[in-house]
């Protein structure tokens, strides 16, 4: 299995307690469900959202449903996106925002 450095630092992080990430583990049983396609972190802005409170760095598995959420409330700007990855065969590939692809079946 290929790792990023962002996945291997997230695991060490976890690892020694000091994850500053807030919402999904980077190995947590969500990223290897068969619907889910992204994985997403964001900082929330503005005024506490169900996924914490204002400043919080936020971590989350998606389905392609949930990413299309998750872009709705960037484009209301009550989170900016900060890294992005397509999960693809248990594997994060990660991308710039202008090249985050469709979810499945689009």
């Amino acid at each position: 299995m290929e790792m990023s450095v962002f996945e291997l630092l997230a695991i060490a992080r976890e690892m020694a307690g000091a994850d500053y990430v807030k919402g999904d583990r980077i190995r947590c049983e969500k990223r290897y469900a068969p619907d889910t396609d992204h994985m997403l972190e964001f900082r929330i802005l503005g005024r506490q959202e169900p996924y914490g409170n204002p400043g919080d760095h936020c971590r989350l598995f998606l389905t392609g449903e949930g990413y299309r959420q998750m872009q709705e409330m960037e484009r209301q700007k009550k989170i900016r996106m900060i890294h992005y990855a397509r999960v693809r065969e248990k594997n994060l590939a990660y991308g710039p925002a202008a090249e985050r692809p469709a979810s499945r079946g689009e």
